[in-house]
């Protein structure tokens, strides 16, 4: 990238910054992301707390997210950085991401287009609601670019180097926002299907970039394979989600709430008599008993679960509704933001679906991971900000469509594949 690319993208460097300094403080997950890289300071993860899922302490948080932002914070930790320091490091992240998206549209459409999809990505404004506090949504954005960047030149190129990198990006990813483990294999499932009915070239490398991904987070699900005696645990949080999403007491929207708060929250009081039976449990049991009252209330209850999954994904798009919340105006930020992402997604859906032979082959691995990562999302409890990740896939395609449709035209004769070559994108269209 040279000096001059730099500069037109430094504008996105100030906002976030700007958005850093001026948006509010929020609690979140902060301190436990904090608490943790301290934690792999001293050389530890969990504490091993035999009631963490009903502890409210965020110092304890166990097994509930993944090691890949405490991972960053821990050199910062471990020099003694202030939290401020530490909070610094959310819009610089962001801004990696923007140039990886640069240099991935630049390659395959010239430089004018690689600015309007960089632009696109850092001009998605619920980015600018993450920068104030520590939440891995942004890091796990870099690592999305990371994976795509690694996918796109290994399925046209097939050099190792390029292998790697997807799958290191991937496996950030998912040790990033543990529920893309889940959103991994599922993809590695679908791709080596794929790969057994139509024996592309193309989806055989998808499915190697997937395939290492997973290989590399071994080591993740060996550590929490010894803390709870579970084959494939990526995190403990899947099953009080899945709970929340799955009950079926009148006024419940599927929106997820801390356990504590089950014993002092009149709202939640006809939760009260589980939760209390998970008392003096271990970890692993208590999950273990929460999902199977979960999947008890999906087979019992199987319209409340619909209902539910509808008022989730409304909450992924537009941060409502929440159990007996009224409407609220910040929420018309998400609202705004994300009717424009859902008319880019139909737009396209429109233009791509009928062209999808003539694609470049990486098009299809990108919306294959998309459609997968927001279909398992919306059957957990879910916030907007767990749309972040998939924002880069949803721009790269656009402007693929846009390309495709004449409204951009490529400054290099690589805007277009050579419409004989098949891709992985007409099996999974």
């Amino acid at each position: 990238m040279t000096r001059r690319e730099l500069a037109l993208l430094l504008p996105l460097l100030v906002l976030f910054l700007a958005a850093w300094a001026v948006f509010p403080d929020r609690s979140d997950d902060e301190a436990s992301y904090v608490a943790l890289a301290e934690r792999l300071v001293d050389g530890s993860y969990v504490t091993g707390n035999e009631n963490a899922i009903l502890d409210a302490d965020p110092a304890s948080p166990d097994l509930w997210f993944g090691p890949g932002l405490p991972a960053l914070l821990a050199p910062l930790v471990a020099l003694g950085a202030p939290l401020s320091v530490l909070r610094l490091t959310s819009p610089f992240v962001l801004f990696a991401a923007v140039l990886l998206m640069y240099v991935l549209a630049r390659e395959r459409w010239g430089p004018r287009i690689g600015l309007a999809a960089a632009y696109a990505l850092g001009l998605y404004l619920p980015f600018l609601n993450l920068l104030s506090n520590l939440h891995s949504e942004v890091l796990a954005v870099l690592f999305v670019l990371v994976g795509m960047l690694g996918l796109a030149r290994y399925i046209e190129r097939g050099s190792a180097g390029w292998l790697v990198v997807g799958g290191v990006g991937l496996a950030g990813l998912a040790l990033t926002r543990v529920a893309y483990g889940w959103v991994l294999t599922v993809a590695a499932v679908l791709l080596a299907v794929l790969w057994l009915v139509r024996r592309r070239p193309e989806t055989a490398r998808a499915l190697g970039v997937v395939a290492l991904a997973l290989v590399l987070c071994l080591p993740w699900l060996a550590y929490t394979y010894a803390k709870t005696d579970r084959l494939l645990v990526w995190g403990n949080s899947g099953s009080l989600s899945l709970y929340w999403m799955t009950s079926p007491h009148p006024g419940d929207l599927g929106d997820w709430h801390q356990a504590h708060l089950v014993f002092s929250d009149p709202d939640l009081r006809p939760h009260r008599a589980f939760f209390e039976s998970l008392r003096g449990l271990d970890l692993a049991e208590q999950n273990a008993r929460i999902e199977r009252e979960a999947l008890r209330n999906i087979v019992d209850h199987p319209a409340s679960y619909a209902e539910n999954v509808a008022a989730n994904v409304s909450r992924m798009l537009f941060n409502w509704p929440y159990s007996r919340t009224a409407f609220q105006t910040n929420d018309l930020f998400f609202v705004l933001s994300n009717l424009v992402l859902l008319g880019a997604v139909l737009f396209s859906l429109i233009v791509l679906v009928p062209r999808r032979r003539m694609l470049p082959p990486e098009a299809g691995v990108f919306a294959l991971l998309a459609g997968t990562a927001f279909v398992l999302h919306a059957l957990v409890s879910a916030y907007p900000r767990m749309l972040a990740p998939i924002v880069p896939l949803v721009v790269w395609l656009t402007v693929l469509a846009a390309v495709e449709a004449g409204l951009l035209t490529p400054s290099a004769e690589r805007g277009r594949s050579d419409p004989s070559r098949s891709s992985v994108a007409a099996p999974v269209a």
